[in-house]
């Protein structure tokens, strides 16, 4: 007795899903980009990146001229360690990172670029585009630190140095103070950072590169430059520009998948 049409139906339906299925090209699992990131273009944010913050002058005081600590808005961050990129999230990002000399930078790309982006926060301040300059002169051993587990237990950590930890850090925030002075750029927070160490070494920052900018949104870099000491020429202060501009456009039409 022939099998029932149905059976035959179904066995055939099988056999041509096998048939298509065979001829589709396989398609490999991808490898997390962020295992090998170095903040190079296309891959992710490797990092967060923490630095004492010499200049912040994003939220205008209480009270001008502040006199006590209460006088200034709570979110300012002058003189406080912080993280700029954990803060800024999946903002387009303008990440600005120095090597050379601030006494050498008045009128330099790197601070024409600080004002073009100053410029252009209030601007897009509804996309929240954001950046910030990062002097990496803090020169200072990493330190163990014994960190307390729930079950009493300890794990040692070993981490960067910062600020506090270098004995020139007061000369050095004053020297960049007074380029930020000179800047006269208030949305651009300026700071400084270890010049060596786990965060630099994941940002890809090597001591030859004197200025390194970084335009990032949603947690990927859009585009990456290295210039000599001065910074960007204007030219180049313009191409920055519009890339981050172009970052703004494409908030949520890039999302990572």
């Amino acid at each position: 007795m022939p099998p029932p049409r149905r059976t035959v139906g179904l066995a055939a339906g099988l056999l041509l899903a096998a048939a298509a299925a065979a001829q589709e090209p396989k398609v490999e699992p991808k490898a997390d980009p962020k295992a090998a990131s170095t903040a190079q273009k296309g891959e992710w944010v490797p990092e967060t990146f923490r630095a004492f913050l010499v200049a912040d002058g994003r939220f205008p005081p209480k009270v001008s001229p502040p006199v006590k600590a209460d006088d200034r808005d709570p979110r300012d961050r002058t003189r406080k360690m912080h993280d700029l990129v954990s803060e800024n999230g999946l903002s387009p990002v303008v990440a600005v990172f120095v090597r050379s000399d601030a006494t050498d930078l008045s009128n330099s790309g790197v601070v024409k670029l600080a004002q073009a982006l100053d410029k252009k926060i209030p601007e897009y301040r509804g996309d929240k585009l954001t950046g910030f300059v990062q002097f990496l002169w803090i020169d200072a051993p990493a330190k163990a630190v014994a960190l307390a587990n729930a079950d009493g237990t300890t794990t040692n950590v070993t981490l960067d140095g910062e600020f506090p930890d270098d004995e020139k850090r007061d000369v050095h925030a004053d020297a960049v103070l007074k380029l930020a002075n000179e800047a006269k750029a208030p949305n651009v927070p300026f700071g400084l950072a270890p010049n060596k160490g786990k965060a630099i070494d994941s940002w890809g920052l090597k001591a030859d590169d004197k200025v390194t900018v970084v335009v990032y949104n949603r947690m990927r870099v859009k585009d990456r430059w290295t210039f000599p000491a001065g910074g960007p020429t204007d030219e180049q202060v313009a191409t920055i520009i519009k890339a981050a501009e172009d970052a703004v456009a494409n908030v949520g039409k890039d999302a990572p998948k």
